[in-house]
């Protein structure tokens, strides 16, 4: 069963509003733990999940952590964190 995580009361707040999450760029929805692998739900354009390896907006999915997502684009690392955190 995956470890859940309480989601920041900023994310929740920005979750109800209209025009909160950028539509234009990829944006982290969520994270979540298993006992063997990590996924994270993310959109950029529509949702996905993504694990590890996969490819993201021409990056890699380099690490998946609580609440943060890395990509590795070019050999430079970038985070995506929950909206509001």
């Amino acid at each position: 069963m995956a470890n859940e995580t309480s989601t920041p009361a900023s994310t929740l707040a920005a979750a109800t509003q209209q025009g909160a999450l950028p539509l234009r760029r990829i944006t982290l929805l969520g994270t979540m733990h298993g006992p063997s692998n990590a996924r994270a739900l993310v959109r950029g354009g529509k949702v996905a999940r993504v694990e590890i390896g996969d490819t993201l907006d021409r990056a890699t999915v380099a690490a998946i952590g609580e609440g943060v997502v890395i990509l590795s684009r070019g050999g430079r690392a970038e985070e995506l964190r929950l909206p509001g955190t």
